[in-house]
């Protein structure tokens, strides 16, 4: 029946009807909206509740049996209220049972709405059973009713209901007097603004509604989604206390589900997330132990999805006792998923960090040998084992691991794959220290990256090394050229911290073979703190140079200082002690500069006062420049320093340099006989290991500026240990020398 043929008035049944509203003409008992298009609108969906609608409100009903034909014109979306409030005057009570009653019947079929349905219903269908003007007191309802039936719908049809509340809203902001809460309450404006359905609207959109939003008041009314945008929005990402209170609100509700909801927004978010990494810790720390009571039920995917998307921005943080905590609820697969996320933030970990984890991940190996069917690689390449393995942490595995986990790693196959420092404990453990092809592979392997940091942690590797580094000299000589011309292109760079490093731990194996060249390059590179540090360093192998080595580097040194003179402000030394200036400025290598220089670089080497700071050649020179051979005290100190050391060697060498000297060699008999008595008394305790050139060499060349003063106890006492060829060298010796008997 038709609403408009019956007999009582629309009045009387708390109806009235002012006119026909504004925008609908009706034809045929159809409504239409009165739109540029003229087009019909007719809604679909007839059933029986369509004809009791079309019985019950007559004209005033807009939803005819004919299928609905959307346009931009009357688009319901478009257009949420076609009545204004002078079209229809109900009765509040009346349109209260109109809507409870109708309510009732619709709801049953929620569950088969389609999107569609929502919209059609709840924007246009419904209308007449509430007015627009007063949105305050029924969009509520609207919201209310929908919230009821929120559980009985799909997540899409629920963001897409979402949208529609937004889009009122937005026609009518929710501080202006038409569609604001009537409370100052953010929890009120919430419920009344989106219901169940707020969970959907976007962080920012709640911004623009309501001010409120704009702080962490409102974080206990937020989804998990909405924390995640406000955490980016707040700066939270840069303060502890905001973040924790951010996880005080995860905590509170289902935790888990939460968690993961705000790690996946933070993940999908197209703001770079620069956290502090305080402030990371904790975010770590916090969903770590929310997710970690889980791991027992997860399974492939859930590793993959945890660990190559949500938790990537945290994983960082993660440290060692929760990796610990995570391999002991995996498998092998579930590992190297791990492994490959935790090295895509290598680079973004602490170097602690980096080496701690490793140690997890071998002790996670060794109970699942990497060739066992549990965990081994599928592949046989070393390559693909150590990316599964441990992936950019495999630098800080210790060799001797490697080798333990497979006997790959025994041989130089895997040279490339290994970290320099593992290329250190593979030099050491094959050989190559005594196998130049083996040394020449393993720097072209050390020079294929980046050259100098990789020698730079290969030779720290090999000095840290409590093995005995016994290098070949032809081997050593190979190691100091190929990492001089790696580290010399940085000399000019080099700090005073460098020189040191370098020349007194770092090179410090290979010193003895490096060569007067390569000295000249590097003084050409200092100042004079780092030459003091580099003569120190060069001192300390002294030893095992060769004596050809020894004289050249002294040359270099000498020509270094030439050009700084040691008494100048650059590289004087800081005290006046002769001894000290003598050890800064040569070492051990003093022994071989000319007396001559010394005394030309510092005139303290003009007296008797540095006697015992130099070497047997030395004292004879300055034994010849001082007039000690006329001077028996001065003599006497000479002897005694000689015999202050190697004596039977230092004498072989005074008297040796004596003999070298073009100068005339004019000594006083009285000091002649101290040097011959002096002499006497070191060498005659050899006399009994002399051989036959120890004999001519004596007395032919080292003894003949004393053997005037030969005496015949001393004669005696050398024809007791000679066999007739030394007799006649000794009888030749002393018939040239009879002028001066």
């Amino acid at each position: 029946m038709n609403f408009a043929s019956r007999k009582s008035s629309p009045k009387s049944a708390g109806l009235t009807l002012s006119s026909t509203p504004r925008g609908i003409i009706s034809e045929g008992g159809a409504l239409f909206v009165n739109c540029p298009l003229k087009a019909q609108l007719v809604v679909s969906r007839a059933s029986r509740l369509s004809a009791w609608l079309s019985e019950s409100f007559g004209k005033f009903s807009i939803y005819p049996g004919t299928p609905y034909t959307p346009r931009p014109c009357r688009d319901p979306l478009n257009h949420t209220a076609l009545f204004r409030p002078s079209d229809l005057d109900i009765n509040p009570v009346v349109r209260d049972i109109m809507m409870n009653r109708t309510f009732a019947i619709i709801s049953l079929h929620f569950a088969d709405f389609l999107s569609y349905d929502w919209v059609s219903w709840f924007t246009v269908q419904l209308v007449p059973l509430s007015s627009p003007l007063d949105c305050s007191r029924d969009a509520p309802g609207h919201v209310g009713a929908l919230s009821s039936v929120f559980g009985q719908m799909t997540s899409l049809r629920q963001q897409e209901l979402t949208q529609v509340m937004l889009g009122y809203l937005k026609q009518h902001h929710p501080w202006s007097s038409t569609c604001g809460s009537s409370t100052s309450s953010l929890s009120a404006w919430l419920e009344e603004s989106f219901g169940k359905f707020s969970i959907y609207v976007d962080y920012k959109d709640l911004r623009d509604r309501n001010t409120g939003f704009d702080s962490f008041e409102p974080l206990d009314l937020l989804s998990a989604s909405q924390v995640a945008q406000l955490t980016l929005h707040s700066g939270a990402l840069n303060n502890a206390h905001l973040m924790e209170m951010v996880f005080d609100r995860l905590e509170g509700g289902n935790s888990f589900q939460d968690v993961e909801e705000f790690v996946e927004a933070l993940s999908r978010s197209s703001q770079d997330l620069d956290f502090n990494p305080v402030v990371r810790d904790i975010m770590m720390n916090r969903t770590f132990a929310i997710i970690s009571l889980h791991f027992a039920d997860f399974l492939s995917y859930d590793w993959v999805s945890w660990f190559t998307v949500k938790l990537v921005p945290l994983l960082p943080s993660l440290t060692a006792e929760m990796l610990q905590t995570v391999t002991a609820n995996t498998d092998c697969n579930a590992y190297h998923v791990i492994v490959g996320a935790l090295s895509s933030v290598f680079g973004q970990m602490t170097s602690l960090r980096q080496q701690e984890l490793p140690q997890v991940m071998l002790g996670y190996l060794k109970q699942h040998h990497p060739w066992s069917s549990t965990c081994g690689s599928s592949t046989s390449s070393l390559s693909a084992l150590l990316e599964e393995s441990f992936g950019k942490f495999s630098i800080y595995v210790d060799y001797k691991d490697l080798r333990d986990l497979h006997t790959g790693f025994d041989s130089f196959e895997s040279l490339d794959l290994l970290s320099a420092s593992q290329v250190a404990q593979l030099t050491l453990h094959s050989g190559a220290l005594n196998n130049a092809h083996l040394m020449d592979m393993v720097f072209d392997r050390l020079e294929g990256g980046n050259s100098f940091q990789d020698v730079e942690e290969f030779l720290e590797a090999l000095s840290r090394s409590s093995q005995d580094l016994d290098i070949n000299p032809v081997v050593r000589d190979i190691m100091m050229n190929r990492t001089f011309a790696i580290i010399s292109l940085l000399f000019a760079d080099f700090l005073s911290y460098d020189w040191v490093s370098w020349f007194t731990v770092k090179l410090v194996p290979l010193l003895p073979s490096l060569t007067a060249e390569m000295r000249q390059t590097v003084t050409a590179n200092t100042d004079c703190n780092a030459y003091h540090v580099i003569v120190g360093a060069l001192s300390s192998v002294f030893g095992q140079m060769t004596s050809l080595r020894q004289q050249e580097l002294t040359q270099v040194m000498l020509g270094y200082l030439k050009q700084h003179h040691p008494w100048s402000s650059t590289c004087g030394s800081s005290t006046s002690s002769l001894s000290a200036w003598l050890e800064e400025s040569f070492g051990k290598f003093s022994i071989y500069v000319d007396y001559k220089d010394l005394r030309d670089l510092h005139t303290g080497f003009d007296s008797f006062e540095s006697l015992d700071l130099l070497s047997a050649s030395q004292v004879a020179q300055l034994t010849l420049h001082s007039g000690a051979l006329n001077n028996a005290h001065l003599m006497e100190m000479v002897f005694d320093r000689l015999e202050g050391g190697n004596s039977f060697q230092d004498v072989e060498e005074f008297l040796e340099a004596l003999s070298r000297s073009s100068q005339d060699l004019d000594i006083n008999p009285v000091v002649r006989d101290i040097m011959m008595n002096r002499t006497f008394a070191i060498i005659s305790l050899h006399f009994a290991d002399f051989l036959s050139y120890d004999w001519v060499s004596w007395f032919t060349v080292k003894l003949v500026p004393l053997l005037p003063s030969l005496t015949a106890e001393l004669l005696q006492t050398v024809t007791a240990n000679t066999d007739c060829n030394a007799y006649h060298v000794m009888y030749v010796a002393l018939r040239k020398c009879r002028t001066a008997l």
